[in-house]
């Protein structure tokens, strides 16, 4: 026995109420998922499959890879969503969901490509002086990218603050993570007075006043994700070139953790609440030494200090004495 394709397709309307109303999973999320299983609803359509079995499933993701050229990453985001999705059809009991081995798809695998590569500080210091302060739009697009490095947010967490996440008596934060989990982040050195700014100039957009968004369009609306990155591709384009090829907003999240790690002072599971990780193992990525780490401690070695005494001479004359 195997899964209708029909079957397949018709649930989708009722996965996502579920992962939204129940799971409490980010819509974003659910979104992409959806994409994902749209995705897999198209190719089976395309092929005449009007049943899921163990070869479909293969032939799917073979598909990803050889002919849609998926990187190991994309595709196994779609298998993921494909496991959960047959694992709520198998909840809701449907017919034939019990028989599909998704259980047993393994993920594709991706080589280990070296530890995270990110901005460095200067880098950093270089991108975000290159962002015009004297404007409205200019201070708005800065305390963004502030954010994004001083605190580590995710580019969605900073479309989604309010004006009332911000407690400049207690100088906290409070930010919406992902699955609805919520997480309060001190606000320290000049961030304060940032925000403070920031929400001066705010009173100067459209429809500020009557709009609960801490970051506005010009057309008075919650500022968009796809806003956010549009904006800050011009900003990178404007002050590269960098050391890594590409440079988005989520790159400041990943330089706020890498620095802290580099720096030696950051504890793993404080990393972890202040990222909003949901497992240990996420901010698992971070444990990687950065390039200059491994330069410092190659520099700092005892080997440096017991070479630098042996000139080329001497080093000759003991590959000498070897030979004899």
């Amino acid at each position: 026995m195997s899964l209708a394709t029909v079957e397949f397709s018709r649930c989708l309307p009722r996965f996502e109420r579920w992962q939204l109303d129940v799971g409490n999973h980010c819509p974003s999320g659910v979104k992409a998922a959806l994409t994902d299983l749209g995705l897999m609803a198209s190719f089976l359509a395309e092929r005449d499959l009007d049943q899921i079995d163990g070869p479909a499933l293969l032939e799917f993701v073979t598909w990803l890879r050889r002919d849609r050229g998926n990187c190991p990453a994309a595709a196994n985001r779609k298998i993921s969503s494909v496991k959960t999705y047959m694992r709520f059809l198998r909840f809701l009991q449907i017919e034939g969901a019990e028989s599909v081995p998704a259980r047993e798809l393994k993920c594709v695998h991706s080589p280990w490509r070296g530890p995270l590569q990110t901005l460095g500080p200067e880098e950093v210091r270089r991108l975000l002086d290159g962002i015009d302060r004297t404007s409205a739009h200019g201070l708005r697009d800065f305390t963004i990218c502030s954010l994004l490095y001083r605190l580590g947010l995710r580019v969605g967490e900073v479309h989604r603050l309010d004006t009332g996440s911000i407690d400049l008596e207690g100088l906290t934060l409070t930010v919406a993570g992902k699955g609805g989990r919520q997480r309060v982040l001190p606000l320290v050195d000049d961030m304060p007075d940032l925000l403070r700014q920031y929400l001066a100039v705010r009173e100067r957009f459209y429809r500020s006043r009557g709009h609960s968004a801490l970051f506005l369009s010009q057309k008075g609306a919650r500022l968009a994700v796809r806003t956010i990155e549009e904006n800050f591709s011009l900003l990178v384009s404007r002050t590269g070139p960098f050391s890594i090829p590409k440079v988005t907003p989520h790159t400041l999240r990943h330089a706020f953790a890498s620095h802290a790690v580099d720096g030696g002072n950051c504890d793993l599971v404080v990393l972890k609440a202040v990222m909003g990780h949901a497992i240990l193992a996420s901010t698992d990525i971070y444990l990687h030494p950065s390039h200059e780490t491994l330069r410092r401690a190659v520099n700092d070695h005892l080997a440096n200090e017991i070479l630098a005494g042996l000139t080329g001479v001497e080093i000759l004359s003991l590959q000498q004495n070897r030979r004899l």
